[in-house]
Parts: C-alpha cells; sequence; structure tokens
C-alpha cells in the first residue's frame, strides 16, 4: 500500500467518526472524532472496574435504575439535566431524563403493563451512513454501531454502571502489572453461516485490523503489535500490551471486539463488495444493503444465545437521514419507530411531540474549536489566550444548541468523578483578550493587518447550520482578529486538520467512557505528519500522568492525575469548549425496552451510549 493509500484510509477512519461524515452524525456539523473504549483502552486485571456510586441507567420499558418520567422535558440552566451528586460517577452513564411528552407513553413496563410481543418491524433513523460493515475494514462511527451490534455480539461491553464486562467471552484474566491478557470465549458460539467461532478466527479478525497501518496507528501505544495475539487453544487467546494496560478489555467493545469468521476474511480481501455484506454471529442477519437508503436485517433463527437473551422483532430497518429534524418529523408521523441524533432542534421536535419518549445522555462526547498550535498565530500562547476571551460560548449555547446540551469547561461532564471543578472554561471575556492582541501584533506584525490577528476559521460543509456557527465566532472575534470563513468538504476538511493546515477548526471529541482512552488526542507520540493530536501540543508531563494512569488501578490516584491534566489542558489554551453533546434517542410510545436490555449472563447493560444503541431486545406493542 502506497503511502498515500494510507493517507486516505485514514482520512476515511477519520471521516467515520466526523459528525458530518457520511459514516457519523453531528447534531451541529461540527466535525468530530470520537474518543471511545476502542482507542488506547484498557481495563480491569481480572474483575470489571470499579462500580459507579450512582444508579445509573435508564429505565425506559423496564430497564436502568434512577431513570425519571414526567410530561415535559425536565432541564435547568443551558439544557441541564437533573445531575446526581457532582462527581459521584464514575463512567458517563445516561443522565436520568426519560421524558414522554404530553399525550405520550414512556413505554415504561409495569407489572400491569403489557406483556412483551414476538414480530413486527422497527424503523430507525440514523444520523449518516457507513462506508461499509466489515470491522476489519470499515470504520464505525455512533451511526454504524447502531447497524453492526445487531450482527455482531462484542467481546466485551458495558454494564448499566459503565463497567467493562465479558460479552461473547467467558473471562478475562491478566498478569501481575497486566501487560498479559487471556482471554476465554464462551462455547456453542455459531456464526450466521453455520460454522463455530473459535479462537482461529478472533487471530485472524484482530490480525486484520491491526495489519492496516490506520488501525494500528490507533492502538500503538496499547498493543506489541508485532506480537500482540496468539492462540493457546480452541477457545482461548493471549493478548500482549506494549506496557500495563490495566482495563484492556474495554478496547474489546466497540469494533475491535467484532469477531469475523476467518474463511471469510480470505474471501473479503479479494472481494470487496463483501464489506458491505458481512457474517457475524449476532441476533440479526443482513437481509438488504443499499448504501444511502437502507440496510435491513432480519432475525437469526439460529442465534447462539437464544436461550439467554430475548429476541422479539423479526426485521429492523435502519435510514441514514442526515437532516435530522426530518427524521424526527417522520417519527412523529409514524414513518418511524426510533430516530437517534445529537440535533438540537431535531431533540426539541421529539420533546415537544405527543406520542414520542426521549432517552437522552447529556454526558457524551464535547464540542469545542482547536487551535493549531503548530503553526502561526497560534504557537503564539497570547494568540490563544485572546481567542478564547473573546469566545462567546454563552451565546453559541443559546442559539446553537437551543438549551439541550450543557457547558462545557472540560472534557468530563460534571457529574463525573473526573470532572475538576476548579476548571472554568475563560470565555466571554473580552475585555482580557485586547492587550494580548496588542502585544502579538507588536512582536509578529506580519500576522496582523489594522492591529488585528488574521485567522482562517475552518468548519465543515455545505451546511447552514455550520455557517451559523462561523457568523457567531466571527462576530465573537472581529474586534480583535480578521477572520476568513473558509467552508471545506468534511473530507477535505479532516485531510487539512491532521496534516496541520488550518488555524482554527470547529470539532467533537472525547466523551470516553474512560479517560484513559482519551489520551491518543493527547499524546506527544501523536503529533507528526499525520497528527491525531490536532492541536501539535507535546506536553511530556502530561504523557508521563497518562501512561501512570493507564497502568494502575487506584482510583484515588487515578482521579487526581485527570484533575491535574485538565489543569495543564486548560493552561494550554489549545481547546475553546463549548458544550457536552446530548445524545438523544427518540422512540414512539409503542417501541418497549429500549433499555434494560441484557447480556447472556443475565447483566443489564448501558442504554444510550452516545448514540451507540443496542436494537437487539426491543419490543413493539
Amino acid at each position: 500500500m502506497t503511502r498515500w493509500h494510507r493517507f486516505r484510509r485514514l482520512v476515511a477512519l477519520l471521516a467515520c467518526v466526523a459528525a458530518l461524515a457520511a459514516c457519523g452524525g453531528g447534531g451541529d456539523g461540527t466535525a468530530s472524532t470520537a474518543g471511545t473504549g476502542e482507542s488506547s483502552a484498557s481495563s480491569e486485571p481480572s474483575a470489571p472496574s470499579e462500580p459507579s456510586d450512582a444508579d445509573g441507567g435508564v429505565d425506559e420499558g423496564g430497564g436502568g435504575a434512577g431513570a425519571t418520567t414526567s410530561d415535559a422535558p425536565s432541564t435547568g440552566a443551558a439544557g441541564e439535566a437533573p445531575q446526581e451528586e457532582q462527581g459521584s460517577l464514575v463512567a458517563p452513564l445516561d443522565t436520568t431524563t426519560t421524558v414522554a411528552a404530553a399525550g405520550g407513553d414512556s413505554g415504561a413496563e409495569t407489572a400491569s403493563g403489557p406483556l412483551p410481543l414476538s414480530g413486527g418491524t422497527v424503523r430507525v433513523g440514523v444520523e449518516a451512513e457507513a462506508d461499509g460493515l466489515n470491522p476489519a475494514a470499515n470504520n464505525f462511527a455512533a451511526s454504524a454501531y447502531v447497524m453492526a451490534y445487531p450482527m455482531f455480539d462484542p467481546l466485551a461491553y458495558f454494564d448499566a454502571d459503565g463497567n467493562w464486562i465479558p460479552y461473547l467471552a467467558e473471562s478475562f484474566t491478566s498478569n501481575d502489572d497486566a501487560t498479559v491478557w487471556r482471554m476465554r470465549l464462551r462455547e456453542g458460539v455459531r456464526f450466521h453461516d453455520g460454522t463455530a467461532m473459535t479462537a482461529d478466527d478472533v487471530v485472524a479478525t484482530i490480525s486484520a485490523q491491526l495489519a492496516d497501518p490506520v488501525i494500528s496507528l490507533v492502538y500503538r501505544n496499547t498493543i506489541d503489535a508485532d506480537d500482540f495475539i496468539t492462540k493457546i487453544d480452541d477457545l482461548t487467546v493471549e493478548m500482549r500490551m506494549a506496557r500495563p494496560a490495566a482495563r484492556f478489555p474495554l478496547a474489546l467493545t466497540g469494533q475491535l471486539g467484532m469477531v469475523l469468521p476467518s474463511e471469510w476474511l480470505e474471501l473479503a480481501r479479494e472481494d470487496p463488495t463483501l464489506n458491505q455484506r458481512p457474517v457475524g454471529q449476532g441476533p440479526f442477519i443482513l437481509s438488504s444493503r443499499v448504501q444511502d437508503v437502507a440496510t435491513v436485517l432480519v432475525r437469526n433463527p439460529d442465534y447462539w444465545a437464544a436461550g439467554r437473551i430475548d429476541v422479539y422483532v423479526d426485521r429492523i430497518e435502519i435510514y441514514p437521514i442526515t437532516d435530522m429534524v426530518i427524521a424526527a418529523e417522520r417519527l412523529i408521523a409514524g414513518d418511524l419507530d426510533l430516530a437517534i441524533t445529537s440535533n438540537a432542534e431535531a431533540t426539541l421536535i421529539m420533546r415537544e411531540a405527543a406520542g414520542v419518549t426521549t432517552i437522552e445522555n447529556l454526558r457524551s462526547d464535547e464540542g469545542f474549536a482547536v487551535l493549531n498550535s503548530g503553526r502561526p498565530p497560534f504557537d503564539d500562547i497570547r494568540a490563544r489566550q485572546a481567542l478564547t476571551f473573546a469566545s462567546d460560548r454563552d451565546g453559541y449555547l443559546e442559539l446553537i444548541r437551543q438549551g439541550t446540551s450543557p457547558p462545557a469547561d472540560t472534557m468530563f461532564h460534571p457529574d463525573l468523578i473526573w470532572h475538576n471543578p476548579a476548571v472554568k472554561q475563560e470565555t466571554n471575556m473580552p475585555e482580557r483578550a485586547g492587550p494580548l492582541v496588542e502585544a502579538h501584533c507588536a512582536d509578529y506584525p506580519d500576522n496582523c493587518t489594522g492591529g488585528r490577528i488574521n485567522i482562517e476559521l475552518y468548519f465543515g460543509g455545505p451546511s447552514v447550520e455550520n455557517v451559523r456557527i462561523a457568523d457567531l465566532q466571527t462576530d465573537a472575534w472581529e474586534d480583535f482578529f480578521n477572520v476568513t470563513p473558509v467552508e471545506v468538504l468534511q473530507d477535505k476538511l479532516i485531510n487539512q486538520v491532521v496534516l496541520g493546515n488550518y488555524d482554527v477548526v470547529n470539532w467533537r471529541q472525547f466523551g470516553t467512557v474512560d479517560p484513559d482512552s482519551a489520551a491518543l488526542w493527547l499524546e506527544c507520540d501523536s503529533v507528526g505528519f499525520i497528527s491525531l493530536n490536532f492541536p501539535r501540543y507535546c506536553d511530556a508531563e502530561r504523557d508521563e500522568l497518562m501512561l501512570e494512569s493507564r497502568a494502575i488501578d487506584d482510583l484515588d490516584r487515578r482521579v487526581e492525575i485527570w484533575h491535574r491534566i485538565q489543569e495543564m489542558i486548560r493552561d494550554s489554551y489549545t481547546y475553546i469548549f463549548y458544550y457536552h453533546t446530548n445524545w438523544a434517542v427518540g422512540a414512539r410510545d409503542d417501541v418497549h425496552r429500549i433499555c434494560g436490555q441484557t447480556s447472556p449472563d443475565g447483566t443489564e447493560l448501558w442504554c444510550n451510549n452516545s448514540g451507540r444503541m443496542l436494537l437487539n431486545g426491543i419490543w413493539l406493542s
């Protein structure tokens, strides 16, 4: 593969997790790279990570502790939902706001409520399309996961408290320093083609993923790529880490944990069209797929876990709808049963509709502006500070997010123990920007015109929403900066960002289940010709802290580390945080058991993980 083709694969990978990309979804049109459990993740040595102090989960149709149902949205300032005690959650669980609009039905199953019914078709609207559904070749973001999870049972997943648990795997164990992990598979698992799943399939699938130069870039600081995975016996594999990884099974909750038949993988290498027709082992089989139109799944009659996991509907139809306002209207009209979105206007429409329930997670990824410290003018911290002080976060939240998302000061929602309450985003302070701009222009006159710093603001398009955001930002900055808005097609925008060819760009990222997963986007090693550290800012002390956090299980020390990292990020002035994304699932009142689904061992599962929904156990009344 040539360097250019590798670069194009990286572009595809990042595009897949971008907010407006063909296979990812973003409510306000900002570009996005979702920091999920797949990247640089690790896990507990021989038991799930520390449980949350909060109840966690959402009860919609019989699941999730701590959910609330009301006749109208219940939010506070800037869309903040009623919170658990601040700083009590270890993982960004669903906010406890199950909202039933007036005239609607929450779908909650009670002792006198309806019994589950089998049969029927559930129709789902998602924000975007995926480039393919082969986890060893394509790139998954939120919408792709909605399509893939019914077909692939992951090796690990999350319980209702956000802890990793074995799923397709039976168990995980590690050595004392968490540099070697062994995974035991469940017996009796069969693929959709009837073949038995063995360790050979796991080795073949993960090896195929890590052979890809782009995917290996994502995992390079966690795994020993040269000798990572070895078959021990037909149901056991051993995995070696590049350094201690105390929570490694988190990496297997997503794309890396989706297993394909080894023989099918060989066929797909010769025939890439098979990437649109994968063979998994989940409760649903791919029936048909027309890209940008619909993906249709039908119930697997020979599902290996049929005696352990209840599956009710016969058919799932998933429609990519890039304008989620239209999707919300189709939901209300009865053309869809579910709509999954981070779009503010669509969320408001669904909240206000009779007969529609929304399940919202305000603790998802963050929306922000990234400042490129790798070139002028933002290689000077005074310019970065000035842009931060001049930014109008309050106006952004009011006009763009329309009260649906809470303000962000850091990469962690205030309900999380990782959040440092002492760190505040220093926006809406224009009086502090002027002296800094004056000093910068005195030292670097070539960067300025008319006493203002010249910058280019990049954003993805075409998008009316993105133009509105750029106009709002330009209005806030124009007293101190000469802003040239640059609207770029999404894949082209990602090219510019990973190569560092921008001044400031609107982005969406982080929202990780475990903070160690965010390290990929912050490490010095991620700065290079192709940089996943988008601000291109290196801090060796920060790197040392992140490495320490990965290696230990001491929760108090890890919290201390990440509190310090947030201070370091604040002091670098490389991000201007605006909001915490609100991922909303809108459901008609005849859709049940959106939450409350269980693993093969009967453990209740996380419901709304930043829009990554499980459709396996839904039923229709």
